[in-house]
């Protein structure tokens, strides 16, 4: 025999909405806020104190580049700019990173007071930048553009390098010239795209067509349920 209880409706389903009281909402959005300033702190770190760090290696590198063995010279020169090219995509991919946590800071914020009824929270929902894009200096473009110079004046000591103290020959010489003019217009690439990055939240997910049809059937199969049962 079949029972009417077993048959779940769509309050069960996987995109059910939980009924949560307005406290439940706060201390979950709290939850989330709390764990969102963590990120952007380490965001911070990284930006702050391992990028200066890392760009300052390479550039040491550079200088230190006549004083190595001949064979290892041109194996620096090639590494270099690899290196220059990483510490860019780092520095934007953390940049990105600050731009995203900012805006859901903002958002959780503005929900919170929603829900509270009068205004707790304020720091990003109330910051003069609050509605900058993010060429502002608060979500790491300053960064992004000093690693920019940086590496665009380490391609160019690295061609130096290469020319004056002879180690590439005529056809080398274009090769690797035209290596460094490819990974320049890579950086420039990242930093176009990152001044015109915009934070877009993803549209919910849509329940699985599966899903669907079996629910749709559901009122059916209670239907059919009810019948057997009063016979």
């Amino acid at each position: 025999m079949s029972n009417i209880n077993d048959h779940t409706s769509l309050e069960h389903g996987p995109f059910a909405r939980a009924n949560l009281a307005p406290r439940e909402r706060i201390d979950l959005l709290l939850e989330e806020y709390r764990a969102m300033y963590g990120l952007l702190s380490f965001r911070l770190g990284v930006v702050d104190q391992r990028v200066p760090l890392t760009a300052g290696t390479l550039m040491a590198a550079l200088g230190a580049v006549p004083a190595l063995p001949a064979e290892s010279q041109l194996i620096v020169l090639l590494l270099i700019p690899i290196g220059m090219a990483w510490l860019m995509r780092l520095t934007v991919a953390h940049a990105r990173s600050k731009e995203d946590v900012l805006r859901r800071i903002d958002e959780i914020e503005r929900q919170v007071n929603l829900l509270a009824g009068e205004e707790l929270l304020a720091f990003q929902s109330r910051h003069p930048n609050r509605s900058a894009t993010i060429s502002s200096g608060r979500t790491g473009a300053g960064a992004v553009s000093s690693v920019l110079a940086l590496s665009l004046v380490g391609l160019l000591g690295c061609l130096a390098q290469a020319v004056h103290h002879g180690m590439l020959h005529d056809a080398a010489k274009w090769a690797y010239t035209g290596y460094l003019v490819t990974t320049m217009f890579g950086l420039l690439h990242a930093a176009f795209r990152l001044r015109h990055y915009r934070y877009v939240k993803s549209p919910p997910d849509r329940p699985p067509l599966g899903w669907v049809l079996g629910t749709l059937g559901r009122p059916l199969m209670i239907v059919e349920a009810s019948h057997t049962h009063y016979r």
